[in-house]
Order: structure tokens, then C-alpha cells, then sequence
């Protein structure tokens, strides 16, 4: 009998039963193939770990399938990245065998630059500490061009910030008013995130309408094979009226109290929508 570990495949599963995430361990840590999905069914990551580090070429997909990127990595050393569905860079940052090492970066949908730090084995140091490391140790990766000033993250920032996402998820194709959604025809299936009913679901969508939600929105409806569709967040677009964007928030509450769903942002910003996440 071979002692050669075995290997374990683990998932997790959308609402629909589809597979967001695949990973494979041997003996309780990464090794082999690590994919994810989007909803649609679209595959949207792929990863190759070898012993719990990254080693090979990793990708990245948008829902229409149109590759966003690549990078390859050789035992958790190189420059990894990750991009916004419109293309656009969403970070950059450097590992050496696994560990933070060099310039790591983040930007906003739109291209601004929100983090830029310099790290050294895990560790924040100054441009000048990391260069008189590099100097001495040949496996760092050089640290080119100035470090950026991002914005202050301030309020108009955060605004900002749920601008963006907004935007995002109201350029989705597969979207629909809440409540026309959910009163469509009968014959197909349909569930909104944790609520057990539809009739639960309208009542809450319907409490958010006499609280004077300007209008509800699913921006990603999803389906099975069957056809059932399946909505896990919403936005909630809100009123001027100072009284009637508190009333909104306070019908929210109920989803926190019965662990349905969480409201984002945490307070008002000035935001034109609410976001109801209920993943």
C-alpha cells in the first residue's frame, strides 16, 4: 500500500448547485488545480498550486469569457495580478516563495490608484530599507518608479468608491426590478437570497417601496438547468429625502436580525443605492 497522501478535491457550490470554487489539497494543504466560476457558469480563475505555493501560469476570465490576464509564477515567486471585469488592473504585487516581497498595488475600476506599499518578506518597510535588502539578497525583485500618493480615504472617497460598484453592477444584462421579478410568471421558479418565501421576499421589497425607495433592482439573476433563477443581492435606489433614506435603512434592519443578509455602505454617504448583499 502506497504512503503516498491522498488527494482531496473540495467545492463549493453556488445557490443553483453550480460550482464556484474547486481546489485540490494533498495532505491538507493546496496542491494541483484551484478553479472558480462565475455564476453564469463562465470559469473565471485558474491557479496551479505545487505544495501550498503557486507554481505555473494563472489566469483570469470575465463573464463573457474574454481573458483578462495572465502571469506565471515558479514556486511562489513572480509578479501576481488580478483585474476589474472591464480590464482594467486591480492589483499587482510581487511574492518571493511565497511571501510579499516588493511593490504591491491597488487600483479602483477606473484606474485609480488606492493602495501603493512596499513590502518586505511580509513586512512594510521604506522604499530605502527594501532597496538596501535588494542589494544584498538577488532573488528581490527590483523596485522601479516612484511610490504613488493615493487619495485621502475620506468620505468623498467612499462615495466614490460605491459609485464605481454601482455602476458596475448596473451594467449588467441580466438584471430586473425586484418586484416585477418576482411576480413574473409562475411556471419558472424563483429565490431571493436567504429569504425561505417569495411572499417574505415581497413583503420586504414592498417595505422598501412604502419606505420611498425610489426603485428595487436585482443587477445578477442567475439560473440552474432547469431554468429556476436565483438572486443573491439587490440594489436599492434611494431618495433625496433625508426622512425616507432612514426609513430605508431602518427597514434593512431586519435583515441583519435574521442573519439574511448585510447593507453596504455601513452609513450614509450620500449614495444614490443602497447595496443588499445576501450571498
Amino acid at each position: 500500500m502506497s504512503g503516498r497522501p491522498k488527494q482531496e478535491i473540495r467545492r463549493v457550490f453556488y445557490r443553483n448547485r453550480a460550482v464556484v470554487l474547486e481546489e485540490r489539497y494533498r495532505a491538507g494543504i493546496p496542491h494541483g488545480l484551484r478553479r472558480m466560476w462565475h455564476r453564469n457558469g463562465q470559469l473565471a480563475e485558474e491557479q496551479t498550486y505545487r505544495h501550498g505555493i503557486l507554481h505555473g501560469i494563472c489566469r483570469q476570465w470575465n463573464e463573457d469569457g474574454k481573458l483578462l490576464g495572465s502571469y506565471r509564477m515558479e514556486n511562489g515567486t513572480g509578479l501576481q495580478r488580478s483585474w476589474h471585469s472591464n480590464g482594467r488592473l486591480n492589483q499587482e504585487f510581487s511574492t518571493v516563495d511565497g511571501q510579499f516581497c516588493g511593490r504591491s498595488r491597488m487600483w479602483l475600476r477606473d484606474g485609480t490608484l488606492i493602495s501603493d506599499h512596499v513590502l518586505l518578506f511580509d513586512q512594510n518597510v521604506t522604499p530605502e530599507q527594501y532597496r538596501r535588502a535588494a542589494a544584498k539578497d538577488p532573488r528581490l525583485p527590483k523596485l522601479r518608479g516612484r511610490i504613488g500618493k493615493p487619495p485621502p480615504n475620506n468620505r468623498a472617497m467612499e462615495k466614490h468608491m460605491q459609485h464605481l460598484f454601482v455602476t458596475s453592477l448596473l451594467a449588467r444584462r441580466n438584471r430586473s426590478e425586484a418586484r416585477a421579478w418576482l411576480q413574473a410568471d409562475g411556471k419558472t421558479a424563483r429565490s431571493l437570497g436567504r429569504f425561505k418565501r417569495a411572499s417574505k421576499a415581497s413583503q420586504f421589497i414592498g417595505a422598501l417601496y412604502q419606505a420611498g425607495a425610489v426603485k428595487v433592482i436585482l443587477p445578477d439573476i442567475y439560473r440552474n438547468k432547469r431554468g429556476d433563477q436565483f438572486a443573491d443581492n439587490m440594489l436599492v435606489q434611494l431618495p433625496n429625502e433625508t426622512r425616507k433614506r432612514r426609513a430605508i435603512r431602518t427597514v434593512c434592519t431586519q435583515l441583519r436580525k435574521g442573519d439574511l443578509g448585510a447593507v453596504m455602505p455601513d452609513k450614509d454617504l450620500g449614495e444614490s443605492h443602497l447595496y443588499i448583499s445576501m450571498d
